[in-house]
């Protein structure tokens, strides 16, 4: 059986996760970015102190994320499935039950974060020198967190929108009004603290305008319906975003014990670099974090798909050019330590700086682990292991690093803090391997069993064609070869006609038009499935958006054969499904 499926330098499946990737990038720097940028201005215009202030926030600021993380995370999975399938009804029901729990919980926090604000500063593990400023800051914070949490799920069906210029200017005008409100707020009108906690909620709400504005426009394929909420999926979209916000928690509550064993055993300046490593920390492991993001997104969608060989092909990516990639940045990173301790700490005779700059060079030395840990963690979110992916979060937002600096702290100090980092990375990328053997109850064999396929997922490779089409003269090729598909799977002569036919026309006109309308190089992923004594041909391609289904309908007067080809495969198809998926034509035709 012939398959050219990803040979192609421009198959779909790798260029897919390079447009996706930098936007769930940037979305996940965001944030981090306006800490970096409210510690340093902190830093440089209040006093270290305020640092630490900012620093024990950090774990609420963790809670926010995760709890939008359940949200976002079970959504993409779900949404994934059902794009997957070509289910755009069952995709607009999650997407409006996401926005209305989003609101409701965001909300919820505002309230808190005003009634019980001492309660808070007390949970934070603040001293009552720190209190009064953490309380001005909490209630600073809290304006903004509703259209925060908001962007945040926004962001990623701006994605499945094929909007990704909106995010990048949603992006850039946040960080901008961030540190612009920063320096009129704290450098010029002396605000202090208060100034911090402005400026931050104020970029979201700047953010929040710009990604909503798109909602109320008539090109959104996603709307608010309160009709169709599909209240049923909550328990299901909760059960699969826990593990991802279990992390975050885990990684609250670690900040919290570190800060209690940094002050036991090392003091303000251990805690201000503790503070100031929390800041800057998303942005040291970004790459790997947009890295999973992509992979639960992409699997999702390929689970609803039943494709074992688009999974393979994005691990392929991932674990070749992303680790490459991973070890540049690690050792980038490491060369600059000096200059981004510098940031957050001016001085760089004090203790603080000297701790800020061997974290950094201690941390991104497990920069490749972490890589493997997130996407290995996203993976199986997507195939639905939940149980598990909730105790790896528990051991690797917790235990796995608590555990080491309980033991080191007393003995090395900071440095003890530190080390217990690469510890727990370690622990984390063995579990993995481990749970393999155990699911498959020994030594997995071949690669679909270390990638947890069942047996029954997908089709065998008996079954199944895949190719990737650039020009006119690879459509007529992949027909003669789908005939013979069909010849060797002794389907009558009919079927056999129609799958060809289908195929010629369909992949034709994309290659023929598709390619023509802009000055982009575009290629045509077609999957040929053998599945129950029928054929079932999926087309993706990365060309403008094209609905063969709404084009068919579309009568012309003067031109009787007008769109003739299209109406034929319609006619002649059992099924014939389309979806704009990730900015990629998706259609499904069953013969």
């Amino acid at each position: 059986m012939e398959n050219i499926f990803g040979k192609d330098k421009n198959d779909i499946t790798k260029k897919l996760f390079l447009k996706l990737l930098p936007i769930q990038i940037l979305i996940i720097a965001m944030s981090s970015i306006n800490s970096i940028v409210n510690g340093a201005i902190a830093g440089q215009f209040i006093d270290s102190t305020t640092v630490g202030v900012v620093g024990l926030y950090f774990p609420m600021d963790s809670i926010l994320n995760g709890i939008g993380t359940v949200l976002l995370a079970g959504t993409t999975v779900l949404c994934g499935r059902y794009m997957g399938k070509g289910d755009i009804n069952k995709t607009n029901g999650v997407f409006s039950l996401n926005i209305l729990s989003t609101f409701t919980i965001a909300a919820l926090l505002t309230i808190i974060s005003y009634l019980f604000t001492d309660a808070l500063t007390v949970f934070l593990g603040s001293s009552a020198e720190l209190k009064p400023a953490l309380m001005t800051y909490i209630r600073g914070y809290a304006i903004g967190i509703i259209p925060q949490l908001l962007a945040q799920q926004l962001a990623s069906f701006l994605q499945l929108e094929r909007q990704n210029k909106r995010s990048y200017i949603g992006i850039a005008a946040m960080i901008i009004s961030n540190f612009v409100c920063d320096i009129i707020l704290v450098a010029i009108l002396k605000l202090g603290i208060i100034g911090l906690a402005l400026s931050t909620s104020i970029s979201s709400v700047v953010y929040f305008v710009i990604l909503g504005q798109y909602y109320l426009t008539s090109k959104a394929q996603l709307r608010f319906n309160y009709k169709q909420i599909d209240f049923k999926e909550l328990p299901t979209l909760i059960k699969i975003g826990i593990p991802g916000a279990m992390l975050i928690i885990c990684l609250s509550l670690r900040s919290l014990i570190l800060n209690i064993i940094i002050i036991r055993y090392i003091g303000n300046d251990g805690l201000a670099a503790m503070s100031a490593f929390n800041m800057i920390g998303e942005i040291l492991v970004v790459y790997c974090l947009g890295t999973g993001s992509v992979v639960r997104m992409l699997v999702s969608v390929y689970v609803g798909e039943q494709d074992r060989a688009s999974i393979k092909h994005l691990l392929k990516v991932v674990f070749t050019r992303g680790l490459v990639i991973t070890v540049i940045l690690a050792a980038l990173i490491i060369l600059s330590s000096g200059l981004i301790a510098r940031i957050f700490f001016p001085d760089v005779t004090s203790n603080a700086y000297a701790y800020m700059k061997q974290a950094l060079v201690i941390y991104d030395f497990s920069l490749p682990l972490v890589l493997f840990c997130l996407t290995a963690s996203n993976y199986l979110q997507a195939l639905d292991h939940r149980v598990y992916v909730n105790v790896l979060s528990i051991v690797d937002g917790l235990f796995s690093m608590v555990i080491p600096s309980m033991i080191l702290a007393p003995i090395l100090g900071m440095l003890g803090i530190w080390l217990a980092n690469p510890i727990g990375i370690f622990i984390t990328a063995f579990m993995t391997p481990i749970y393999c053997i155990i699911y498959n109850k020994h030594i997995p064999r071949n690669i679909d069993e270390w990638l947890f396929f069942k047996e029954d997922f997908g089709v065998s490779e008996q079954d199944r064609l895949d190719f990737s089409i650039s020009n006119i003269e690879d459509v007529t090729k992949t027909a003669r070869l789908v005939e013979q598909f069909c010849k060797d799977h002794n389907l009558d002569s009919k079927t056999t006609y129609y799958a060809a036919l289908c195929l010629e026309e369909m992949v034709g006109n994309v290659v023929e038009h598709g390619f023509k309308k802009d000055n982009g190089k575009h290629s045509v992923d077609v999957h040929v499935n053998y599945i129950n004594g029928e054929i079932m041909l999926r087309i993706k391609d990365d060309c403008v958006p094209f609905n063969p289904k709404e084009r068919a309908s579309i009568v012309s007067g003067d031109d009787p054969l007008k769109n003739i080809g299209i109406k034929l495969v319609l006619k002649i198809a059992k099924d014939v499904n389309y979806v704009n998926l990730y900015g990629l034509n998706v259609l499904t035709i069953r013969i």
